[in-house]
């Protein structure tokens, strides 16, 4: 009787991820909470999977969000199909650049949805970005579920 050998493990992990399925959308929301964004302040999000690919992306003015506002879903544009486990142990950057002094306070929900219609959301509460604070980075293995 033979042995496994070592290239055979290695052959049923690569099959193992080739069958994993794979990031096919991505959107986010925001709610603002008692400091609003102004109309002229970029707004930038990165996903980045475990391999440091930035997977999903999206930047635009997105116009003003008032207090006590929820805004989105905005969707992310795809650049790289990375499969659900790479993603899932990844991160999530948010990042402003505001023209001049902004503070916004806000949560946020992000949602990836694969090919095979499973989705992984979570997200997080109580955020400020400022223009001395610009961004904030969350691993999305203790966000997602």
């Amino acid at each position: 009787m033979n042995e496994p050998s070592i290239d055979d493990d290695e052959d049923r992990r690569m099959k193992g991820r080739l069958n994993m399925p794979t990031l096919a959308n991505c959107n986010i929301k925001f709610h603002t909470n008692d400091d609003d964004k102004d109309h002229d302040t970029h707004v930038t999000v990165d996903v980045t999977d475990f391999n440091n690919v930035v997977c999903a992306h999206i930047d635009n003015d997105f116009g003003h969000f008032d207090d006590q506002s929820d805004n989105g879903p905005f969707g992310l544009q795809v650049l790289n199909a990375s499969n659900k486990s790479d993603c899932q142990r990844g991160t999530v950057r948010i990042r402003i650049d505001p023209n001049g002094n902004d503070t916004w306070k806000f949560n946020f929900t992000l949602t990836l949805i694969f090919d095979d219609n499973s989705t992984l959301s979570g997200g997080a509460g109580g955020l400020q970005l400022n223009q001395n604070n610009r961004e904030q980075t969350f691993g999305l293995q203790g966000i997602l579920h």
